[in-house]
């Protein structure tokens, strides 16, 4: 089965300052290191396309990231990180990766009640049905007066 993964749109800056603060060595688990250095790969060959030392264009390019990769990705940034160009480099770029994360956590499916679940016994439809009068007698008390 293959990881779900998200792009994340880096400029040259950024990719820089990732390769430099990302380490293979900086997780202690072996699956972190596995995360560390896949990642590693990612980050190395956008910055191969995207680091000229005889071009200084800015320009951006896409990587596909799973979430332990986003969530490495942020451990790395800080707010106040800063550039001479860009003195809220580190908000900019911290915004990148949440909506990352963010789009990870939409992804999460939750059940409905439609699935192909266990069905819903008689003390949930018991409890459901409480609640139900409950929010429709706190609905009526809402009511503006007549």
């Amino acid at each position: 089965m293959a990881e779900i993964t998200r792009t994340l749109t880096l400029n040259r800056d950024e990719v820089m300052v990732l390769a430099d603060r990302t380490q293979n060595t900086d997780v202690g688990t072996d699956d972190m290191r596995v995360v560390a250095y896949r990642l590693l790969f990612k980050l190395g060959s956008l910055y191969l396309e995207l680091v000229d030392p005889a071009d200084h264009t800015v320009r951006s390019g896409d990587i596909r990231v799973t979430e332990a990769e986003a969530w490495l990705l942020r451990s790395k940034v800080q707010s106040g990180d800063k550039m001479a160009s860009d003195p809220l480099f580190g908000v900019r770029l911290l915004r990148k990766i949440y909506q990352v994360l963010v789009e990870f956590e939409a992804a999460v499916d939750m059940p409905l009640a439609e699935s192909d679940g266990p069905a819903m016994g008689s003390g949930q439809r018991e409890a459901l049905s409480l609640w139900a009068k409950q929010e429709g007698e706190a609905d009526e008390g809402l009511q503006p007066a007549a």
